[in-house]
């Protein structure tokens, strides 16, 4: 597949699930949120691509609407602006997702409609032996409001049906990667689980002795103590990703045969809990 053509594709996948109300009302965000909430169908399956859909009802757009961010492609389709982004499988797009949302957020209006999707087409370059990814459905997620008087998005309909609350805790969890933390927890517990649930992570693709080196638990927040690996934290979101919403509506990949040994992960989370 053409990179030009992941957008079209991610649509027309996309496009044959129903989009549902989202239960208890619309979620308004600012529309650079979408770089948080880009993250959270990669916390489900690591093998995703996106895309974004702008349109306004009855008048067509142009690709001109907005400038190309690297890595980015874009097309106008039946009156809309398409936007893809690769994955490669093995971290999140963020050097594109998060500059491209800053670009949407300026060049959208009142009126306009604006999508979020992504879906495991079966064609991420995980590693250097491995060209494709198994297929799933657990990143296959879709995002669809209208960007309000006081140009902020409001989400009503999600692909899966969600909860605003259950869609407020997802974009909270994407939020913390944009926003480089603050990486709060609740108790020295939930550090724990969310330390676990990275490091044993295959998408996170983490070393837990790294994770010791870099990471420390100061005044109830897990504070990075090397800038030079932030890259890496998009893991820590998926930690808090999956230990606040354990039981639905999202899903993801069973846990597969332990790659680090027990005892190596209880002492990196003492270490890292002191």
């Amino acid at each position: 597949m053409k990179k030009s053509e992941i957008a079209a594709a991610v649509f027309a996948k996309l496009d044959s699930s129903a989009l549902m109300d989202v239960s208890g009302g619309a979620l308004c965000v600012p529309v650079s949120d979408l770089a948080g909430l880009s993250l959270v169908p990669w916390f489900c399956d690591a093998s995703v691509q996106w895309a974004l859909r702008i349109s306004q009802p009855g008048t067509p757009l142009k690709k001109s609407l907005l400038k190309k961010v690297n890595d980015s492609f874009i097309s106008d389709q039946n009156g809309a602006v398409l936007i893809g982004v690769p994955g490669d499988g093995i971290e999140p797009s963020t050097f594109t997702l998060f500059p491209l949302a800053e670009t949407v957020a300026k060049v959208v209006t009142p009126g306009m409609m604006l999508e979020l999707a992504a879906a495991n087409l079966g064609a991420v370059k995980r590693d250097w032996e491995v060209k494709a990814e198994t297929r799933s459905e657990f990143g296959d997620q879709r995002y669809f409001g209208a960007v309000d008087d006081a140009c902020n998005w409001s989400i009503t309909k999600s692909t899966p049906a969600l909860k605003r609350a259950e869609l407020e805790t997802a974009l909270e969890c994407g939020r913390r990667v944009a926003r480089n933390g603050p990486w709060k927890v609740k108790d020295t517990a939930e550090a724990e689980a969310v330390l676990m649930h990275w490091m044993r992570s295959k998408e996170a693709n983490i070393n837990p002795l790294a994770v010791k080196a870099f990471l420390r638990l100061r005044n109830g927040e897990l504070v990075n103590t090397d800038p030079g690996m932030a890259r890496k934290l998009c893991g820590l979101g998926l930690g808090f990703f999956r230990h606040r919403l354990p039981n639905g509506p999202f899903r993801w990949r069973p846990p597969g045969p332990e790659r680090h040994p027990a005892q190596t992960l209880q002492d990196v989370v003492k270490s890292v809990i002191g």
